[in-house]
């Protein structure tokens, strides 16, 4: 007994502690919305097929890594899918790019990687992406989180970019395509953001530039995908004075597009005279012709550039490029050749090939080279095409009398009027007027305050609520896409509006009447002719409200309790006189009695002189049930003292 005893405590115990532990401490480690890498590598993805409707999942720097690995060893994924379930930190851990070898592909070879898949960020965020160290740069021929990719890249966000490499030397070429995003991309790039970028880069001794080209988000781009609504922030650093370096893209390949993107870039690049590097606040250069036009519309770079050869603030060099409905902030200072607002020089004489449509700057030209502009460089050759283009007219004084460009004051830039010049007639130019700032076109950043505050206007606790209408909010919400840029504005309104929408569908569960149903169903099992009132019940009943939902959860137990306390104030009515049951009673007190009398008579003719009370007597009932009680006790106590004795023997 003693041993059953402490069993019983100790298991109580135990429960009590555990009621007592916070069920959401238990669950923490159920839900995780981020990965820190250790630098391992896993051996197969989350889950996933790699099909369009069934993607490769990837929720982990294990898994990133191992997608690198596959990749690097020779698995191009062609055709395949990949997402992002969960954000991920690279922990400042050495990364090797995915798909890091891409020199033997410029020379004609085949002894490259290349990624070829679709990979599809989902809005995700992978942070502290590093490659080399400023005391011990990476040497190779690609850099960023991927090295070579031709599939498309989208929804993908990196904050605290660094990237320190030297260029790989191949055959006394230096090769070095470098870019927070990607090295080199052909696929297609849409609704992908870099922040927090550092790249710093240089050549080896003696190695001409062959391919070198540095973006903040692809160093070179060859596809006719495009690029779309993407971003950059931070700085970039070349050292040798070489190649072609933009805060967006180094190099944009013939029938490439760029449209509603934008650059905020800090460029600082050797001055080297002889390394001819084409430097610009959002690229360094195109290579496009007449034929395959390469466009850059609706853009815009407000970083500072300094150093280089060719140097503008939004392009280093016109090769190839049609800019229209862009614009530039950055001051360009100390360039070794030529550099202007926007672009620091213009096509070449074998191109002759070069446009800028609609477009502004408002940066200073600094610096004392010969050959400064104050908007582009033109000279007599008019290789270039400049239309319905502005600048400050702070730099009215290195203006070129070839320039075709036209000179306001910032205060004229900031009016409606000038505004709608830039439109020229045509809203479609995505041009549009902000009180007290100069025209914005469409690539700045959408502004997500009301999505913001739908989302935190959702319910904490939505278990209260059906299934069906949970699931249509759940839609909204991961319906929401990040980054669009303003010119998508209602898109991003619409989001909103899903949201806010979807919240006011919300449909409470039903209440449980299963307590109502219970008493219903004990009342009708009652015969009300039995009781003196009925009516409080049928009351209650009667009072009883169907439809309510959980939150009045409350009003229907309160409707459960009013019909249980209605029985339970239920008073029987007391049996009549000449009633059937009062006549059976007497019928049958008469006939026991008669019986029982005739039956002690003849049993015992001396009963009616003894004090023994007789049997059929009812008169001495109260002395019958006594001698029962008292007849029950003795048999009692006997039960208990045998027992007793039991135990003790």
């Amino acid at each position: 007994m003693k041993t059953k005893k402490k069993f019983l405590t100790i298991l109580l115990t135990v429960c009590l502690v555990m009621a007592m532990i916070p069920m959401t401490v238990l669950a923490a480690d159920e839900v995780q919305d981020s990965d820190t890498w250790d630098g391992s590598v896993a051996t197969a993805f989350a889950g996933g097929t790699g099909a369009a409707e069934d993607p490769y999942q990837i929720s982990s720097g294990a898994e990133l890594a191992y997608l690198a690995s596959a990749v690097n060893s020779g698995e191009s994924y062609e055709d395949k899918y990949f997402v992002l379930t969960k954000d991920i930190d690279l922990n400042g851990l050495s990364w090797t790019p995915i798909a890091n070898s891409f020199s033997d592909a410029l020379f004609g070879g085949s002894d490259y990687s290349m990624f070829s898949g679709n990979f599809d960020g989902k809005g995700h965020m992978i942070s502290n992406l590093t490659i080399g160290t400023a005391s011990t740069p990476a040497e190779g021929d690609v850099f960023g989180l991927f090295g070579a990719a031709d599939g498309k890249i989208s929804n993908v966000n990196l904050n605290h970019v660094s990237i320190n490499g030297v260029a790989k030397k191949v055959s006394g070429y230096a090769i070095g395509l470098a870019g927070g995003l990607a090295g080199s991309e052909s696929g297609g790039i849409e609704n992908c953001h870099v922040t927090e970028l550092s790249i710093n880069m240089t050549t080896p001794e003696n190695g001409n530039a062959a391919a070198y080209w540095i973006g903040g988000l692809v160093g070179a781009f060859d596809g006719t995908q495009g690029i779309k609504e993407c971003s950059v922030s931070g700085n970039i650093n070349e050292a040798s004075g070489k190649g072609s370096i933009g805060g967006l893209i180094g190099e944009l390949g013939e029938a490439s597009e760029i449209s509603y993107s934008r650059a905020d870039v800090s460029l600082d690049v050797e001055a080297n005279a002889r390394g001819g590097a084409d430097v610009g606040g959002f690229i360094g250069k195109g290579n496009g012709n007449k034929n395959e036009e390469t466009v850059i519309k609706n853009c815009y770079a407000t970083g500072n550039v300094t150093g280089g050869s060719y140097i503008g603030g939004f392009a280093g060099s016109l090769w190839g490029l049609n800019i229209k409905n862009c614009y530039a902030t950055g001051n360009v200072t100390q360039a070794v050749a030529s550099m202007a607002s926007f672009v620091g020089t213009d096509a070449s004489a074998g191109y002759g090939y070069g446009s800028v449509k609609n477009c502004y700057s408002t940066g200073s030209v600094i610096g004392t080279v010969a050959y400064r502009y104050a908007f582009a460089m033109q000279d007599a050759t008019e290789r270039s095409e400049i239309t319905n283009c502005y600048f400050a007219d702070s730099n009215l004084e290195v203006k070129n009398a070839h320039e075709a460009a036209v000179a306001k004051s910032l205060t004229e830039m900031t009016t409606e009027d000038f505004t709608a010049v830039l439109n020229a007639d045509d809203k479609n130019n995505g041009w549009t007027f902000v009180e007290g700032r100069t025209p914005i076109c469409g690539a700045e950043p959408a502004d997500y305050s009301a999505v913001d505050a739908a989302l935190e206007s959702i319910p904490s606790d939505l278990t209260v609520y059906t299934d069906e209408s949970v699931e249509g909010l759940n839609v909204a919400t991961t319906s929401v896409v990040r980054g669009r840029v303003i010119a998508r504005q209602s898109e991003v309104d619409e989001m909103a509006k899903a949201i806010e929408e979807a919240i006011a569908a919300l449909e409470y569960k039903d209440a449980d009447y299963s307590k109502v149903e219970e008493a219903i169903e004990k009342a009708n099992g009652l015969n009300k002719e039995d009781y003196k009132d009925f009516t409080k019940v049928e009351e209650a009943i009667n009072a009883v409200v169907r439809g309510k939902n959980i939150k009045e959860q409350a009003e229907v137990d309160e409707m459960a309790k009013a019909i249980e306390d209605a029985i339970a104030a239920l008073e029987k009515k007391p049996a009549q006189a000449g009633s059937k049951t009062d006549q059976n009673t007497k019928t049958n007190t008469k006939t026991n009695t008669k019986t029982n009398t005739k039956t002690n008579t003849k049993t015992n003719p001396k009963a009616d002189s003894s004090g023994i009370p007789k049997t059929g007597d009812h008169e001495n009932a109260g002395l019958m049930l006594a001698m029962l009680y008292l007849s029950g006790a003795v048999i009692a106590g006997s039960v208990v003292i045998w027992k007793k004795k039991k135990y003790r023997a």
